[in-house]
């Protein structure tokens, strides 16, 4: 008897040691083309300033990134969704190729998880895209295969999807095994894919990609596939399925066997002393630091992605279930958040940043007990061969004027000096030419975002303003750092001169004793509220989690 109980406490005591020595890689939303070995998969600058994302630099970005992890001697990277562009299988095979090779040459361990955009649909699809650039910077149309879920989990089975003979254990939630007769054979036939399905509604089937792993000693690393493709039509006698872009917010009613699954996980965790680190690629608890209520009322409940916000039910649904610690991608922005249970336990949820966008960064997380978490955010500011295309861009440029046609981008970004400074560019361009026209009231196009921060301010207090109070910046910008801000948190802060924030602050004070009635003061009164909630989240950069003390402090 003392024999069996000094072993359990050796066993415990190692359990504590190793995962207070393991530190995990999140990269997530790498979103990358095979423009390596296809370099007509090469995308426009006019395509993407109007996208969330970039197409091309993000492929050196994630090079960089695992480059970056291997000289960190950091062994699991964890992949949170939408490795691809859209899931093509050109460009899902050369993700296969880089995991393999950072494999073999580092010995790192990889585990992925679905995102919105690979699969784009749960049996794949043909997508066509009109923008590719030809040699000569005018544009090409190309077809691509795009894979689901079956040709995906097979592409990536040796990254988590299934069990493999070097990890320590592994489920899915269709498994019916137990931690202590786990066998691999058995795992490997009850984990194979014609076993990883559920009854989505009447009769119809969904696959499923969850899973558990633990690949070293006492980590546990629980994947939820919160992704849910329901049928919208027939067309030519096939089903046609919808996105599944919403995430957790159709899992409660059309996966639930999740919660009880993720409900035995987490139990199972706390039995066997093991450290849970749960990550999706969709978020879990609201990503606006507080501010989507504010922001729906003002700006409508079908912009800036409300409809991905994440319900208070569900977040409650699953810290009841026991998880405490997520971490996900999907909205490419750097933010934590943090819900309050019934109970008074807190449920903390991490956001990363792609790096195929700004600010391009990804988190390391170290796991120093099994209750206490580091969360640490590394940018990516240098990039070998970020700038590969910018000759190419340069035509595309060219050959517009030529065609008497204004390009809608500002050349200014080909001469950025590195990656993060394109992503600025990039981002300043896709807030002008999509989110201000698209997803902010028209008056705000029309009038803010065209007077001088002197005007702003004159406007608002109804009395001439000292050139020195707002010199330097206008409402273009006030609305680019806004939503710098909402995609980067405090990582803005080093593009955003404290002497605008103050600027900013006094315009703020100024709106809110305005006793002036219209919608300029109005629409900047919204701003103002929303900027604070932005300016003020909870830590998300450098920052430490205890689950046990259940609190979040900053790191230096």
């Amino acid at each position: 008897m003392n024999i069996r109980l000094l072993l359990f406490a050796c066993l415990f005591l190692f359990d504590s040691f190793a995962a207070s020595a393991q530190k995990i890689a999140f990269i997530s939303d790498a979103h990358i083309q095979n423009i390596e070995d296809y370099p007509e998969l090469i995308r426009s600058m006019e395509a993407q300033v109007q996208s969330t994302r970039l197409f091309n630099e993000n492929y050196f970005a994630l090079l960089a990134a695992l480059d970056d992890v291997a000289q960190r001697n950091i062994s699991l990277v964890v992949l949170p969704g939408d490795l691809t562009d859209n899931g093509q299988f050109i460009n899902q095979e050369k993700i296969n190729q880089i995991l393999t090779d950072y494999t073999k040459r580092y010995g790192m361990k990889f585990f992925v998880t679905t995102g919105n955009h690979d699969p784009a649909l749960p049996f794949g699809m043909e997508q066509a895209g009109h923008d590719f650039l030809k040699a000569d910077g005018s544009r090409n149309t190309l077809t691509n295969r795009c894979a689901g879920y079956e040709q995906e989990m097979a592409c990536y089975s040796r990254f988590g999807f299934y069990p493999q003979p070097e990890y320590l254990y592994w489920e899915s939630p269709f498994t019916s095994y137990v931690y202590e007769n786990y066998a691999y054979d058995t795992a490997k036939r009850e984990g194979g894919f014609e076993n990883r399905h559920y009854v989505l509604c009447d009769s119809l089937t969904a696959t499923d990609a969850s899973y558990l792993v633990e690949p070293v000693e006492g980590i546990w690393l629980l994947a939820i596939d919160a992704g849910v493709y329901l049928p919208k039509t027939m067309k030519n006698g096939k089903l046609i399925y919808q996105g599944s872009s919403v995430g957790y917010n159709n899992v409660l009613r059309h996966k639930p066997f999740l919660l009880s699954w993720v409900r035995k996980v987490a139990s199972e965790a706390r039995r066997l002393n093991k450290t849970l680190i749960t990550f999706s690629h969709y978020p879990l608890v609201d990503f606006n630091d507080g501010a989507s209520e504010q922001m729906g009322k003002a700006w409508g409940n079908t912009k800036f992605d409300f409809p991905r916000v994440p319900t208070e039910e569900v977040g409650q649904a699953f810290l009841e279930a026991g998880i405490r610690f997520h971490i996900a991608g999907h909205m490419h922005v750097n933010d934590t958040g943090v819900l309050k249970g019934r109970d008074g336990s807190h449920l903390y949820s991490v956001q990363v940043p792609s790096i195929a966008t700004y600010i391009p960064a990804y988190k390391i997380v170290t796991a120093e007990s099994r209750q206490e978490f580091t969360v640490e955010t590394v940018v990516l500011d240098s990039v070998p061969g970020f700038d590969r295309c910018f000759s190419l861009y340069q035509k595309e440029h060219e050959a517009d004027l030529l065609r008497g046609k204004t390009p809608i981008w500002n050349a200014e970004a080909l001469k950025s000096a590195n990656y993060q400074t394109f992503c600025d560019n990039q981002f300043r361009d896709l807030v002008r030419t999509r989110f201000i026209p698209k997803d902010f009231p028209s008056i705000v196009k029309d009038s803010i975002a065209v007077m001088s921060g002197e005007q702003l301010l004159a406007y608002v207090s109804g009395e001439p303003s000292e050139a020195k109070t707002a010199a330097g910046w206008n409402g273009y910008d006030l609305i680019v750092d806004l939503c710098r801000l909402r995609y980067a948190d405090r990582l803005a802060l080093r593009d955003i001169p404290s002497e605008r924030l103050a600027a900013y602050a006094r315009l703020f004070d100024a709106v809110r004793t305005s006793d002036m009635s219209s919608e300029v003061v109005t629409r900047l009164r919204e701003i103002a509220e929303i900027f604070e909630h932005f300016l003020h989240g909870e830590p998300c950069v450098n920052f430490r989690i205890d689950l046990e003390a259940d609190s979040i402090t900053e790191c230096e």
